[in-house]
């Protein structure tokens, strides 16, 4: 038998690690919309930060590599269908990201920069009428990311190429995404820490993709 790309495993794994650090390099916005346009502007980072945004092109690449892992099993179906509804997921995912990477940032300037008149009061109407579109692309990125880890539960459960363990965590992840997403506001940072424990998941499974890889 052929042995396993490394790619998929490392792509998976390079994403999480991207994704990650611009997580934890992310300052916490809140208060008004003046007030987050200032702290957007004073984050020197800002927009390497959201260029974390490559992490979400490797993760997917990662998470087309689990589904292809189980082809020829019983979990194929499931699979195919868990990486089919990730397309989706991870492009509404991306939205409010490319904004706060364009918009976002060019707002914060010229509110920052501009005399405290005209220009300032516009940019913050502007941030306060577009940045609810991209939390709530948030929400709904949040529960389909739930539907993509349910179906690759199933996926690693009947087909046996990964532990079972990870299969109960893909389920674990499904539940708290769904409900966070239709029990909490897009204003709420539980979107985020729900988010976040879907992409820990896929850290493990790209360590165990690749420790596999190891032992083939």
């Amino acid at each position: 038998m052929p042995r396993r790309p490394l790619f998929y495993g490392l792509c998976l794994l390079l994403g999480v690690l991207l994704f990650g650090a611009a997580g934890f390099m992310h300052p916490l916005l809140s208060g008004d919309g003046a007030a987050q346009l200032a702290t957007i502007a004073k984050t020197s980072a800002w927009r390497e930060i959201h260029w974390g945004l490559f992490g979400l092109v490797f993760m997917y690449a990662g998470v087309i590599g689990v589904a292809l892992r189980h082809n020829d099993t019983p979990g194929a179906s499931p699979g195919r269908a868990a990486v089919r509804m990730g397309a989706f997921a991870f492009a509404v995912w991306s939205l409010n990201i490319l904004f706060m990477v364009g918009a976002g940032w060019q707002l914060a300037r010229a509110y920052t920069t501009s005399d405290a008149g005209l220009t300032g009061t516009h940019a913050v109407f502007v941030y306060d009428m577009l940045h609810p579109m991209g939390l709530a692309a948030e929400r709904l990125a949040t529960f389909m990311l739930g539907l993509v880890a349910y179906m690759f539960g199933w996926a690693m459960r009947n087909g046996g190429v990964l532990p079972k363990w990870l299969a109960w965590m893909a389920w674990l992840v499904a539940i708290v995404n769904g409900g966070v997403a239709i029990v909490f506001s897009e204003f709420s940072p539980n979107m985020y820490y729900a988010q976040a424990l879907f992409v820990i998941w896929l850290a493990a499974t790209a360590l165990l993709m690749l420790k596999k890889r190891a032992l083939d």
